[in-house]
């Protein structure tokens, strides 16, 4: 009788160790997969602003609106820009960092179409962008002097998360 309970008694314990282990397992799965928008990157529909001012080496300005949309790797840049040079393309990024201590540009070069101005010196247009803003980096927009002079940076502006999250270090006068 003393064999029978004993052998009882571990199968019931071997018993409480595999449902412990599978209750574990679970819960670390729940953990680690969580559905839905991670916490540092923007909602769909969600938007930074980037706000061009003129410089002393351009009088172009205006708005860029950027824009999350879905899948979440997808960005729409919205442009608004006045008082540039008539006719002149623009070469343009977002680069992690600020302005005067820009960094990486967010994604390939390649992504990014130049900007056409128009006879006026306008530009409205949109751009759907392969990339992902986050709220975890601070970025910035550098519109460039031209094709051939692409470190001329002519504007620079902070992007700022519709939330206000500002981590904004200067913008380019």
């Amino acid at each position: 009788m003393i064999t029978t309970t004993n052998r009882l008694r571990g199968e019931v314990m071997h018993s409480v160790r595999i449902l412990t282990t599978v209750g574990l397992v679970g819960l670390a799965a729940g953990c680690a997969y969580r559905g839905g928008t991670p916490d540092n990157s923007l909602a769909p529909g969600a938007q930074w602003t980037a706000t061009i001012v003129p410089t002393t080496v351009s009088a172009i300005h205006g708005t860029i609106t950027f824009i999350r949309t879905d899948p979440q790797t997808q960005t729409r840049a919205i442009f608004a820009l006045s008082d540039g040079t008539a006719n002149s393309v623009l070469p343009w990024h977002v680069h992690y960092g600020v302005c005067g201590n820009d960094k990486l540009i967010v994604g390939a070069p390649a992504n990014y179409p130049p900007l056409m101005i128009d006879a006026s010196g306008q530009l409205r247009a949109v751009a759907q962008l392969p990339v992902e803003l986050t709220t975890k980096a601070t970025y910035v927009v550098h519109l460039h002097a031209s094709a051939t002079e692409v470190k001329k940076v002519i504007a620079c502006a902070v992007l700022i998360p519709q939330s206000g999250d500002a981590r904004v270090a200067g913008a380019m006068r």
